[in-house]
């Protein structure tokens, strides 16, 4: 029974190979039990950074029970999600899009050796090229720089905001459906996009996310009135002065 109990409590990512080697794991708890017994003959168990350790660990263990419980009891309705997804619209949308990348030897992590003016000279032609009626897919097996994208035609798939650069998204954002941007800069080099669509990700999809961000929230807050509420002292003298927040940052 003690040992049945340990594949549940293990790290996740650990427990359907240790289900599947449980003679393996046994043996390595041997030894580890060993390791124990033989800690506490040489008196090891009454060391003093050792009873730290364990004060700590399980402080920590209770802690971690503690904001799980929290998160079983702070779940969001179906309501509470919806709420959200009809206040947040902006962010569900979905921009279907593709792109072609010319590097320079200053962009982050191109192995290109153009200069920036030489690799602005290349994006324009090949952006003349497209808005010429060039294939886009074509050209983009052909051109781009992007290992992960020029053999699919350059297609990045669905993007959501935040997941590129502030200055492609700004681009992609203010650019039609169909047309071909002008060269945009970031710190990859020079892209030349083209917006397919853009759709609005479906609640249903949707509310996993939603759940886990609302539940992530609440429990924080929680976490800060409990904390608020058993009044911590922490030390000016041996710690310093609390330092002032951020600007932008509120105060609690």
């Amino acid at each position: 029974s003690q040992f049945n109990a340990l594949i549940p409590n293990a790290p996740a990512q650990n427990r359907t190979a240790m289900e599947a080697n449980k003679r393996a794991v046994a043996d390595e708890l041997g030894k580890m039990l060993a390791l124990v017994q033989e800690a506490r003959r040489r008196g090891l168990d009454q060391d003093p950074n050792y009873k730290a350790k364990m004060m700590l660990a399980q402080d920590d263990a209770l802690a971690q029970s503690a904001v799980q419980a929290i998160a079983a009891t702070t779940k969001p309705t179906d309501a509470d999600l919806k709420a959200y997804y009809d206040a947040h619209a902006a962010e569900f949308k979905q921009t279907k899009v593709r792109h072609i990348l010319i590097g320079d030897n200053e962009s982050q992590g191109s192995p290109s050796t153009r200069t920036t003016a030489a690799a602005l000279a290349k994006a324009k032609d090949v952006d003349a090229k497209l808005k010429a009626g060039a294939d886009f897919a074509a050209t983009a097996k052909a051109e781009s720089d992007d290992p992960g994208s020029k053999d699919q035609g350059g297609e990045l798939g669905e993007i959501t905001p935040g997941q590129t650069v502030p200055e492609f998204e700004k681009a992609m954002d203010a650019l039609p459906v169909g047309q071909v941007s002008d060269p945009v800069h970031t710190q990859f080099g020079y892209h030349i996009i083209e917006v397919e669509s853009r759709t609005t990700l479906p609640f249903e999809q949707a509310k996993a996310g939603i759940g886990q961000q609302l539940t992530s929230k609440a429990v924080s807050d929680a976490i800060d009135k409990i904390a608020a509420n058993a009044h911590v002292n922490i030390s000016a003298g041996f710690f310093g002065p609390p330092k002032p927040p951020a600007p932008g940052t509120p105060h609690r």
